[in-house]
This record gives C-alpha cells, sequence and structure tokens, in this order.
C-alpha cells in the first residue's frame, strides 16, 4: 500500500478526532440497534392551490398539466425514492432483505403528495427479492400503507386540531406577537402592493414563499418584483411562522406531543415484546412536522425551512443494559445524517431522560377537540 496515502488518512482521522468533528456514516454499535422511527417530508410539488398563489401572479391560471395543483412532480419522486435508497444502505443489515408485515408500519397524512412519496419510499427500502418477485423484470412490489382523514389525525396533523387554531389565532394576534409583526410593517406593505394580497403576517408571507418556490421548481421565472424580497427576506419572515405555531405549550403539545407520545409509546410496545418483530415505523408527512419537533426538541439552533425530502431518524439503542434514543437528521447540507443531540442529554439520550424531558409536552386525550 502506498505510505502517502496512508500517512493522509492517518493525518485526516487525527484531526477529526482532536477537532471533535463527529463522522455520520452508518450506526455504530450496529448490534446495539433495536428499533427506528422515521419522519420525512415529501418531495418537491407544484402550488398547493390558492392560499399560495396571489392576484396579480402571472402563473395565476397555470393547470400545471398533468398533475395538478399540490401534487408530486418528477424531480419530488426521485427525491423520495432517494430516501428509500438512503435507509436502505444505511440500515440494511438491521433491516434484512425481505418484506413482512410485522417489520414496517408505514403512516401518511391524507394528502397526495405524502401518500405518493410514501410509496417511493417503500419502492426503494424494500425491493422484491428472491420469492417476491411476482413479475420478471419488475424491482417493485405492493407494501400497504395508513393514513386517517386530515380531520381526525393528531398524530401527523395536530395544527389541524380545532383546539390549536383556535389557541394560534389567539396567541398570533397578541399583543407580542403583533409588536413581531410591526417589525416588519414595510416589507408586509412591498409584498402587499405587489401581489394584491393583505400581507399581515408572518405567516402570510410563509405560504406565499411556498407558491413562488413551487413556480420556480417549475420552471417559470419568478417576477421582478420579487427581487429585492427573493429568497432571503420572505425565507427568513417564513421560518419566524414556526416559533408562532409553537409559540406556547400548549401549542406544542398539538404540533408536536402527540406525535412524540405515539413514538414512546410504541417503543415501549417494543420492548415489552408486545411488538418483537418490528423494526422501522415509516411517517410520511410535512415540513412543519419536522420544524415543530426540532423546536419542541430544543434542536432548532439553525433555524431554517426542511427542505423537500428532509428527515428525522430516531435511532432505538440497547447499550450496556439501557434502552436510549439517538437522534439523526438529514436536511443535504451533508452526504450523511447529522447526530444531534438535545441540551440536556447526551447524544444517546437515556429513554427514562428522553421521556422526562419531553413529559411537558404530552397532550391531554382531549386537548385537540377541547
Amino acid at each position: 500500500m502506498n505510505f502517502n496515502f496512508v500517512l493522509f488518512f492517518g493525518c485526516y482521522f487525527y484531526y477529526l478526532f482532536l477537532s471533535g468533528v463527529e463522522i455520520t456514516g452508518a450506526p455504530t454499535e450496529s448490534g446495539s440497534l433495536k428499533l427506528l422511527y422515521v419522519i420525512f417530508r415529501h418531495g418537491n410539488r407544484t402550488p398547493n392551490g390558492p392560499e399560495e398563489l396571489y392576484p396579480e401572479d402571472p402563473y395565476l391560471n397555470e393547470k400545471y398539466s398533468p398533475i395538478g395543483l399540490g401534487q408530486l412532480t418528477n424531480s419530488g419522486k426521485r427525491r423520495e425514492y432517494r430516501i428509500g435508497k438512503a435507509l436502505r444502505e444505511r440500515y440494511n443489515q438491521f433491516l434484512g432483505q425481505y418484506y413482512t408485515p410485522e417489520i414496517i408500519e408505514p403512516v401518511s397524512t391524507d394528502y397526495n403528495r405524502t401518500k405518493m412519496s410514501l410509496l417511493l419510499v417503500l419502492y426503494s427500502l424494500y425491493p422484491p427479492k428472491g420469492v417476491e418477485i411476482w413479475k420478471w423484470n419488475t424491482d417493485w412490489q405492493p407494501i400497504p400503507y395508513n393514513y386517517l382523514p386530515a380531520s381526525e389525525d393528531k398524530f401527523l396533523l395536530g395544527t389541524l386540531c380545532p383546539h390549536y387554531i383556535e389557541l394560534y389565532d389567539e396567541y398570533s394576534h397578541s399583543p407580542q406577537v403583533q409588536a413581531k409583526y410591526n417589525k416588519y410593517q414595510n416589507i408586509f406593505n412591498y409584498i402587499s402592493r405587489n401581489t394584491g394580497l393583505n400581507i399581515t403576517s408572518f405567516r402570510d408571507v410563509y405560504q406565499l414563499r411556498f407558491g413562488l418556490l413551487a413556480e420556480k421548481d417549475w420552471g417559470f421565472e419568478l417576477p421582478e418584483w420579487t427581487k429585492p424580497v427573493w429568497p432571503q427576506n420572505m425565507t427568513n419572515l417564513a421560518i419566524r411562522e414556526y416559533f408562532i405555531g409553537t409559540g406556547t405549550t400548549n401549542l406544542r403539545r398539538m404540533a408536536s406531543g402527540y406525535f412524540l407520545q405515539k413514538m414512546i409509546a410504541d417503543i415501549k410496545l417494543k420492548i415489552n415484546h408486545t411488538t418483537p418483530n418490528r423494526k422501522i415505523y415509516l411517517n410520511s408527512a410535512h415540513e412543519d412536522n419536522l420544524a415543530n419537533l426540532l423546536i419542541t426538541l430544543d434542536i432548532f439552533k439553525k433555524p431554517h425551512i426542511p427542505d423537500y425530502g428532509a428527515y428525522l431518524t430516531f435511532e432505538i439503542h440497547l447499550i450496556n443494559g439501557k434502552y436510549g434514543i439517538k437522534i439523526y437528521y438529514q436536511n443535504y447540507e451533508t452526504d450523511e445524517p447529522r447526530l444531534l443531540k438535545l441540551p440536556a442529554c447526551e447524544s444517546f439520550c437515556a429513554l427514562e431522560k428522553f421521556i422526562s424531558l419531553t413529559e411537558e409536552y404530552m397532550p391531554a386525550p382531549d386537548l385537540c377537540y377541547r
């Protein structure tokens, strides 16, 4: 072997050791891994509908044929397909080669783009092998998934809870939030004049930004008026909406608490051998699911809008007789998912500690409809 090659890599890894950089490749203690809990954002899409368009929009009457509004684009399909490939590469030995119903629980929100995203992740995560091949020259097999109607889905759509909407409206009209809006009145007025909308909140900018991004992704040139505010100013204002939507304890309980509550319950089912063969939970959702979780867990240290196909992976390990959680986040800033650390816990956070840290955000069963 070339001595210079060995010397280079020896120095490189020594530098990583000294600088505290974590190498985030495959799970380190692979034999200790017991369960995966994954939540991901759907892929690139067309504008969602009237709430993301505006009266002066030059593309207002665009049909986005043949797929229509709010649907996954081909680039979005490829992005979701790559999630399954990445999970398969990272957890291949743990997941096993063959699909069986008890191994996986796939769940989606009640939107075409999230359902299609889940199908694409399943496609690349569990291609048929051997006896699973049901048609010659086919690398796909049907895998069932579940979803709840949007009006009933507290788990992934807690922000649609009637009580959440009531409390959000109350908080967003509070003096402290109105003071935040007042600081950006000049930008609100500028956008209002050029769109024909009445922009008065971060939420208004948040929705408009997604529409503009979808138009740009489709290949349209954004109008001249956007240049002073796109993308940085509008993105910065849109990010602030996450902090309004999680601005109180009860808002966090519904935005993220129902998901965390179910995840903890599912982990306990695995530990007590109620679901001994379960290896992975897959949840197809939206960027606000990820942002709200990161805020609730106090690990949203670099506020941003989670990219299409971004995902959080909660790895449940058994190390030295103790169950705990490692949290990885893939937002495509690096090739491999980044290991996140809760402020009051270690990178491997003992399950009891994790439960204690999130206890404040566990919702009462009736909170959604109170």
